[in-house]
């Protein structure tokens, strides 16, 4: 879903980041450049380094309740996943299987498998007509069902939306931890960073220039 590959990618820039701070042996002269990957790391411990702490405090709270507000919204869209995957399979006799998003999107507007290839046909669309008997059949014993079932899934929707809007959150922090140490130190450096949400997950970019 859209809120892991945004998560992956947050890690994948960390994880770069981590090996940058690891591979550099920190002379003095480059506090300023340790301070500000530690922020881009963990926001709040690049300020602890530079003896900021109160700062440090302010940006590591922000980020715990950033981390705990994307496992509530992780865990949600997975709770409304599992509930409307099982209503379907109770009240449509819907697939048992895992299918793509497209088929759980048809089982919410499209009363049975035979209304559904019936205007498909009628639209010429053969190519998304579905083979009858092969386990991907579904009957909604009743049109009030098939609207709660689609209320789950846009609440599984929205849910994985916001985890995917609070790792853009996480990315802020990291951006605003980095200008902070900027700000204290006083460098010449430029750094960037922005969150991209997209339809199928979102584009993170942390770019720093010495």
């Amino acid at each position: 879903m859209q809120y892991r590959s945004s998560l992956l990618t947050l890690i994948l820039v960390s994880c770069i980041s981590l090996l940058s701070a690891q591979s550099s042996e920190e002379p003095v002269n480059n506090t300023q450049k340790s301070a500000l990957i530690r922020s881009l790391i963990i926001p709040g411990w690049g300020q602890h380094r530079l003896g900021d702490g109160k700062a440090a405090q302010k940006f590591i709270l922000t980020e715990v309740g950033l981390w705990l507000s994307y496992f509530t919204a992780h865990e949600a869209a997975n709770w409304f996943e599992q509930d409307y995957r099982a209503f379907a399979i109770l009240h449509a006799g819907a697939s048992q299987d895992r299918e793509p998003d497209i088929y759980y999107y048809r089982l919410g507007q499209y009363d049975s498998i035979y209304e559904f290839n019936d205007i498909q046909l009628r639209q010429r669309s053969i190519g998304d007509i579905y083979e009858l008997g092969v386990g991907k059949d579904w009957q909604w014993n009743s049109t009030a069902n098939r609207e709660r079932y689609r209320d789950l899934r846009q609440a599984s929707l929205l849910a994985a939306k916001a985890a995917s809007f609070i790792v853009g959150s996480m990315v802020v922090n990291r951006a605003v931890a980095a200008i902070h140490i900027l700000v204290l130190t006083r460098t010449e450096v430029e750094t960037s960073a922005y969150w991209l949400p997209l339809q199928s997950g979102g584009s993170i970019s942390i770019n720093v220039r010495w």
